[in-house]
């Protein structure tokens, strides 16, 4: 444990912009080429262990396994690592841990090194086990696998919608319930980096903004990395190349089925294929008309912002902007509600920016961020965030400062 808190330590004073300019970059570095490396690991558990997503349950078996994935992206001395994995989330300690062994393994600051959970409501969290350990260990491998042999690679944008997706909150007698809102805000797109070296896909990198519950429930003791996972099942065999899910302000948004008498259920497995097959559709559909990211410079930056939490007093927050050319990535360590993320994303680009991408579950775990607008209705996200409903307001500020300072 001192080995890990001192490589955090070490990484955490390197912490600010890593820029072009900043390390000394000559037009001639600056026209470098963007490469990428990629590596995957399986991080399934045996069974037994807890799963939690809706309380934690003693898991019975394994449904599908659950992967990690490490993506390397550099551009003349400039590197950034994403790591993605099928977990509930990360907390702040584990999730400190990890980035910190993953940039020091690499080279890097902690801003360089964004780490996000695909809120799987039917795996692990990391903690002080063997299972923990070794995974954190197996990413770090992997980690140091994908910076070894990256590849040149174009990058480019592409989108497409799913229609599976719905907001959770409806208001009944002025109280907020957990059943489906399809009048309620949603956020339907689905947007991928799609990395490409020659006519060869490197890798697939898609956000999208739905909770990753479809077995959601006190009676599934299943391992499973939900509808990401059977999306991931299909577009690796379609496509031959890695696919890195990320979520996006998913809060108040989950999958639309099944629901019986107007109530959510617990889904299964006809389910869990019918919508993965829908996310894979719509990933594989986005790709022919994917916009190329012209000059692909990368930067990033990281700030620790002291949010006021409802006990009373604040609570700091992991905050990360990456630059990936004209892509703007931002990270939110939590489960903001969908409008924090549309109007992060608006604001951000009223500057430079032509995209931006608002990522939650990153970097560590506040519980829901809520808006004031949701506070009066109350419900399940409201009860349970930790932040007040005003910090979503200067958060939201922090981020896009921090975006649009790498422009």
């Amino acid at each position: 444990m001192r080995r890990a808190a001192s490589a955090l330590l070490l990484v955490l004073a390197g912490c600010g912009p890593v820029t072009d300019a900043d390390a000394g970059v000559d037009a001639g570095e600056a026209e470098a080429p963007l490469t990428a490396g990629v590596a995957t690991v399986d991080i399934t558990p045996e069974p037994g262990i807890d799963i939690v997503g809706f309380g934690a349950r003693a898991s019975t078996e394994v449904r599908d396994p659950l992967e990690a994935a490490v993506l390397v992206l550099r551009r003349g001395p400039t590197r950034l690592a994403l790591v993605t994995l099928d977990l509930p989330g990360l907390s702040d300690w584990y999730g400190q841990q990890l980035r910190a062994r993953v940039a020091a393994a690499l080279g890097l600051g902690l801003e360089a090194v964004i780490a996000v959970a695909s809120h799987t409501h039917s795996a692990p969290m990391l903690g002080d086990d063997a299972w923990s350990a070794a995974t954190i260990d197996a990413i770090v491998a992997a980690a140091e696998r994908a910076a070894t042999d990256p590849v040149e690679v174009e990058a480019s944008l592409a989108e497409d919608e799913i229609d599976f997706d719905v907001n959770r909150r409806l208001v009944v007698d002025g109280v907020a319930e957990a059943r489906p809102n399809p009048d309620g805000p949603r956020d339907p797109r689905v947007r991928t980096l799609a990395l490409r070296s020659g006519d060869r896909l490197v890798a697939l990198v898609s956000h999208v903004v739905c909770h990753a519950n479809l077995l959601l429930g006190p009676d599934s003791a299943r391992i499973s990395a939900d509808f990401p996972g059977e999306a991931r099942e299909r577009l690796t065999a379609r496509h031959g190349a890695p696919w890195l899910f990320v979520p996006g302000a998913a809060g108040d948004v989950r999958p639309s089925t099944p629901v019986v008498d107007g109530e959510f259920v617990l889904g299964g497995d006809a389910e869990l294929e019918d919508v993965g097959a829908q996310l894979a559709d719509a990933v594989t559909a986005s790709l022919d008309a994917a916009v190329a990211i012209d000059d692909p410079r990368l930067a990033a930056v990281a700030e620790s912002h002291n949010a006021p939490i409802r006990a009373g007093g604040t609570r700091p927050l992991d905050l990360t902007a990456w630059r990936i050319g004209a892509l703007a990535v931002v990270t939110i360590p939590g489960e903001p509600v969908v409008t924090i993320g549309r109007d992060i994303e608006a604001a951000i680009l009223e500057g430079r920016p032509a995209h931006a991408l608002v990522v939650g579950y990153a970097n560590g775990y506040a519980s829901y961020l809520v808006t004031p607008e949701d506070e009066p209705f109350g419900g399940y996200e409201v009860e349970r965030a930790s932040l007040t409903a005003d910090a979503s307001s200067t958060l939201a500020a922090r981020l896009t400062a921090l975006a649009l300072g790498l422009y």
